[in-house]
């Protein structure tokens, strides 16, 4: 489990967040735990990233909230856990950023977020896989399951770079199951494109062994970047369990 120190009163002065600026570009995510629950995290995470909010499938504001419909689901409103994934590859420009609010934690102790660096992960691939994500055009589109035609869709390939920092566009999910919320306990029948269902297991195995665990306080603040970082949840019991989400980019 990360430990982090409470910060206070977070500082929106010039000098502090370029310390966050620079804290974001070298370890790709920000996370402070308050006692202010009128932190204004959503101008605070627009000052660090330089960036302004998108919308989220018609919200710049989503409720990240228990809904009884959805708890049987692999789903960001359901209890059981996410399987790693970078957002909306379904975007045409998924955001750069996330972040997270945290107003009621999981009173059961879990629900933990969970977060790698994707860079790691590249190392282990050969010459011939990188070159085969980063030239070959896969659909990434919402056509069955709970989130069917949520967005018109988009075509990209999974691995590009910004200098030397990895864009990496990929949900486990949607590539072993054809589906971005799944029932884990209800699987449809999917046939996944053996290649990428081949990568997705051997990075399932890297993310287990090399993420890092946040388990959010009540009043605290995550952003990291939705590029080079995936994310991911585990099961929790608590329906009270709020945060609000917002992407940036």
């Amino acid at each position: 489990m990360l430990t982090v120190p409470i910060i206070n009163s977070p500082d929106f002065s010039v000098e502090s967040i370029a310390k966050y600026q620079q804290l974001l570009e070298q370890k790709h995510f920000i996370y402070l735990e308050t006692d202010a629950p009128n932190f204004n995290w959503i101008d605070f995470s627009k000052l660090v990233t330089g960036d302004e909010l998108i919308p989220q499938y018609g919200k710049e504001i989503f409720q990240v909230q228990w809904e009884p419909e959805l708890m049987e689901f692999s789903d960001a409103r359901g209890k059981k856990p996410l399987l790693p994934h970078t957002e909306a590859t379904d975007y045409q420009n998924p955001p750069k950023y996330l972040a997270l609010w945290c107003q009621k934690p999981s009173g059961c102790g879990n629900g933990i977020t969970t977060l790698a660096y994707v860079e790691g992960f590249l190392k282990t691939l050969t010459a011939e896989e990188k070159k085969k994500l980063m030239e070959t055009r896969y659909e990434f589109s919402a056509t069955r399951g709970v989130h069917s035609n949520r967005t018109k869709g988009a075509t990209h390939t999974i691995l590009s770079f910004s200098g030397d920092k990895p864009i990496f566009r990929f949900s486990c999910n949607y590539i072993k199951y054809g589906d971005y919320s799944p029932n884990p306990d209800n699987l449809k029948p999917f046939t996944p494109e053996p290649f990428l269902a081949e990568i997705a297991d051997r990075f399932l195995e890297y993310y287990d062994q090399n993420h890092l665990a946040i388990l959010m306080k009540q009043h605290s603040f995550l952003l990291w970047d939705n590029r080079c970082m995936a994310h991911s949840r585990t099961t929790y019991s608590d329906p009270t369990r709020k945060l609000e989400r917002i992407f940036l980019g």
